[in-house]
């Protein structure tokens, strides 16, 4: 005769949550109810989910090569353009990193 012995299941993460109470107008929970049917989430989930994004969109820090980029898009063009932009990016994009990081007294 054999006998398997059931698979265990890994215990849950310990998670804790804390309830939030949430005024919504009547345009916004059916925005969320449609939100919710349509991902099949749960509408805490979309919440969260949302709260996530627009956090990772307001905290970031401003990429380098972003900043460099839009100081030579701002740039009086081509007057301001180092003309050995080209070859020595890493320079510039260098100089800029260590300009910001200066500002802040790091």
């Amino acid at each position: 005769m054999l006998y398997i012995m059931p698979k265990k299941r890994p215990p849950h993460p310990k998670v804790v949550k804390e309830p939030v109470q949430v005024y919504l107008t009547r345009q916004d929970r059916v925005l969320l109810d449609r939100v919710a049917a349509k991902s099949r989430l749960s509408r805490a989930e979309v919440l969260r989910r949302g709260l996530k994004r627009i956090g990772a969109e307001v905290l970031a820090e401003e990429n380098p090569v972003v900043k460099f980029l839009g100081e030579m898009a701002r740039a009086d063009w081509p007057s301001d353009m180092p003309t050995d932009v080209a070859r020595r990016h890493d320079d510039y994009l260098a100089e800029t990193y260590l300009d910001r990081h200066e500002d802040r007294g790091t």
